[in-house]
């Protein structure tokens, strides 16, 4: 993410906002109306083969997040302005992708572009408040742990009309919140901020209360943390279940070893299957990374989860690899065992790297231990990027059938990217 340079016909109408902001803060004592903007960018134009199906297609990429700033990380626009006037701060996002089909906010839809006001927060001293967001940081410590499987479908935890949007072990949703601060202790109250709630009315459709708490410390070299969050309701408990989160995580660095272990446990609704069915009414999950780099350009690596710990139905995952450093070329190998039965999956990588150039090849070896292994996943591809940072590519995927619900695979990409 980089700051905006504003060219000269725009510092006109931004010296008069700022005239403007100085006489508005003039009715605070002291008070200073300061503006930042900051924007991320990507864009990305393929030319794909299906040789398979004998097609060929012109497009954008749209199958991932553009918002990670790399080159072929699909395409958008996001463009932050950051307002500080005293104790106040808030953030204005407009973001323009193909994720944007509709605006909420009544502007053009097919323009693809959404507007958003986050991140309103008052803070004076240990003391702030507004939309101060969630405590809880142990939900994803170790291992992809917030790729929790749990979250039902046709769940809105929020209220605001989209289902799943909110993973269950995120925690419950937070639009209102005050937090105190000291040291590595943190504490706040909070709320869902009901839309129909207004002007102090408390009878509200949906009315909500709780508190969280979050202590974070380190011991040499030891880091902690440990979170909860408790959530009720005015209707509690007999027509609806308080939720509850407890969780902690450790980290462990040295000069040549590092691990993490993360672990909670967490309430869910009704609307979960397994609560639905009456098979449990609450879940438990955790994770844990340990890596090391035993000599210079070696390293090797554990890692493991559980997203559902306890339950019968094995979901624990397992995965060991390393990677290996000569000159230009770097090799990679991992192995992933499931609890159940098929899935295991091996991958076997090596990369080049010099300069402008750049290139790859992998093969992927999946269903290991079920009955029938899959043909092997083949890819290759190849890069030049220049001195400005624009990069083309050419990827070529090959695979042969899979299963039943998997067609045979066989596509070259051709790509131009650029991304900041």
């Amino acid at each position: 993410m980089k700051a905006i340079k504003i060219a000269s016909g725009v510092a006109v109408s931004a010296l008069a906002l700022a005239i403007s902001a100085q006489a508005n803060a003039a009715a605070h004592e002291g008070g200073n109306t300061e503006f930042s903007m900051s924007a991320t960018g990507s864009m990305e134009v393929m030319y794909m083969m299906d040789l398979v199906a004998d097609t060929n297609d012109v497009d954008l990429d749209e199958g991932d997040d553009f918002d990670s700033g790399k080159a072929g990380e699909a395409w958008g626009l996001q463009l932050d302005t950051k307002v500080v006037h005293g104790p106040f701060s808030g953030t204005v996002r407009i973001v323009a992708n193909d994720d944007n089909t509709a605006n909420e906010n009544g502007s053009d839809a097919e323009a693809g572009v959404s507007v958003q006001v986050k991140d309103l927060i008052v803070t004076d001293g240990p003391i702030s408040f507004g939309q101060v967001g969630s405590l809880l940081t142990t939900d994803d410590y170790a291992y992809d742990m917030g790729d929790s499987t749990s979250v039902p479908t046709g769940f809105d935890p929020d209220n605001d009309g989209d289902d799943n949007d909110l993973e269950l072990d995120d925690g419950a949703a937070i639009g209102a919140g005050l937090r105190y601060t000291m040291n590595g202790l943190q504490v706040q109250i909070e709320g869902q901020n009901d839309a129909n709630g207004i002007d102090g009315d408390a009878t509200t459709t949906d009315p909500d209360y709780g508190v969280s708490a979050a202590y974070a410390g380190e011991s040499g070299a030891i880091a902690y943390v440990v979170d909860a969050q408790f959530r009720g309701s005015d209707v509690a408990p007999d027509g609806a279940d308080a939720y509850t989160y407890m969780g902690a995580g450790v980290t462990y660095t040295s000069d040549i070893v590092t691990a993490k272990a993360g672990f909670n446990t967490y309430t869910a609704p009704a609307d979960a299957t397994q609560v639905g069915t009456g098979e449990k009414e609450s879940f438990s999950e955790y994770g844990f990374e340990l890596s090391s780099t035993p000599v210079d350009a070696l390293t090797v690596y554990l890692k493991g989860q559980d997203l559902d710990a306890g339950n019968d139905t094995d979901s624990m995952l397992l995965l060991v690899g390393s990677t290996y450093t000569v000159d230009v070329l770097t090799f990679k190998g991992e192995y992933k065992n499931t609890a159940a039965d098929g899935g295991d999956q091996a991958l076997f990588n090596v990369s080049y790297k010099q300069d402008k150039l750049g290139a790859y090849g992998e093969v992927t070896l999946g269903n290991l231990d079920g009955d029938n292994a899959y043909d092997p996943l083949l890819e290759a591809g190849v890069s030049y990027t220049q001195d400005n940072g624009v990069k083309y590519a050419a990827d070529w995927d090959m695979q042969g059938d899979v299963n039943a619900d998997a067609a045979e695979v066989h596509t070259l990409k051709l790509s131009a990217a650029y991304a900041f």
